[in-house]
């Protein structure tokens, strides 16, 4: 048989629902919170990162301290555009981990605004050419 461990049990139940509240978006961020402070002085390059946040689906759930880490990482984003160093490239990559920047983050911090599909149960008849197994037991079946 494939697979590890013994088969999971029929009835099984799984308890422990991940919590998404933290995504809402209840709080109501001022736009000028989501505008980039100064943002002539800064090179396109840094201007084209800010936007790609603001337009980020993640950005959906920031608040106004997600916000205001990203106004912080801004002249540091710009300095490496600058001059590019291994040193300041880990700490916008360690920062913008922390803020969902990629698919891997958005797995670790249960990031998925999908739709939950529901559980529909079982239809009310079965397909053609589709054995119903439980009657198929019920009749003396394996």
């Amino acid at each position: 048989m494939a697979g590890r461990g013994p088969a999971p049990k029929e009835n099984a139940v799984r308890r422990n629902a991940v919590d998404l509240s933290h995504l809402e978006g209840d709080e109501d961020v001022p736009d000028r919170v989501k505008k980039l402070f100064k943002r002539d002085g800064y090179s396109v390059a840094t201007q084209r990162w800010w936007d790609t946040w603001v337009d980020s689906e993640q950005s959906e759930s920031f608040r106004a301290t997600d916000w205001q880490r990203l106004q912080m990482l801004a002249p540091l984003v710009e300095a490496y555009f600058r001059r590019p160093g291994h040193n300041a490239l880990a700490e916008i990559r360690q920062n913008e981990s922390l803020l969902g920047a990629t698919v891997t983050d958005r797995m670790r911090l249960r990031m998925n605004k999908a739709e939950p599909k529901k559980d529909e149960g079982k239809p009310d008849t079965l397909p053609e050419k589709v054995a119903d197994f439980e009657l198929y037991k019920s009749l003396g079946g394996a």
